[in-house]
C-alpha cells in the first residue's frame, strides 16, 4: 500500500479574493448588473455598513432580467438577493469549504471577520486554482 501524503493546512485567505466589490439592498438590479459587468465577476455580495446580509449571483440576475423581464430599473437588490449565505472564516479550510459548497451545490463563498465583516470571496474559480496548485506539487 502506497503511503498517503501527508495532509497541508489551505486556509481560505491564501485563495480568496480580498476585499471583494459589494452592493447595498436598496440599490437596484440595473446597478447590479452594471456592476457585475464593469468589474467582471460574477458574485456580487450585498451589505449593510459592511456587514453580509445576503449574496446576488449573475447567472440569477440574468435569468430574472433577461428570462422573466423583470424590470431591472423598478426592483432593488434586496427583493431578489440569496439572503443569509455560506459566510466562512479566512482561517477555514479550503478542502472543507469546497466540500460544503459542493454539497450545497453553490459557487461562492463569503468570507467574513470576527465582527462578521466582510472581508473576501473565494469562488468556485478560486477552488480550481487551489486545486491546480495541489495537483502541481
Amino acid at each position: 500500500m502506497w503511503p498517503r501524503p501527508e495532509r497541508s493546512t489551505l486556509p481560505i485567505s491564501r485563495y480568496m479574493t480580498a476585499a471583494p466589490h459589494a452592493i447595498a439592498p436598496q440599490e437596484s438590479l440595473a446597478a447590479a448588473r452594471s456592476q457585475l459587468r464593469e468589474h467582471r465577476i460574477r458574485h456580487l455580495p450585498v451589505r449593510v455598513g459592511g456587514h453580509v446580509v445576503g449574496i446576488l449571483a449573475e447567472r440569477d440576475l440574468d435569468m430574472l432580467i433577461d428570462g422573466l423581464g423583470m424590470d431591472a430599473h423598478a426592483r432593488t437588490v434586496e427583493e431578489v438577493m440569496t439572503p443569509d449565505p455560506y459566510c466562512i472564516f479566512p482561517d477555514a479550510e479550503v478542502s472543507a469549504v469546497a466540500a460544503e459548497m459542493s454539497v450545497r451545490r453553490i459557487s461562492s463563498a463569503l468570507v467574513v471577520d470576527a465582527a462578521g465583516r466582510l472581508a473576501g470571496i473565494f469562488t468556485d474559480t478560486d477552488a480550481l486554482r487551489a486545486l491546480a496548485e495541489l495537483a502541481d506539487r
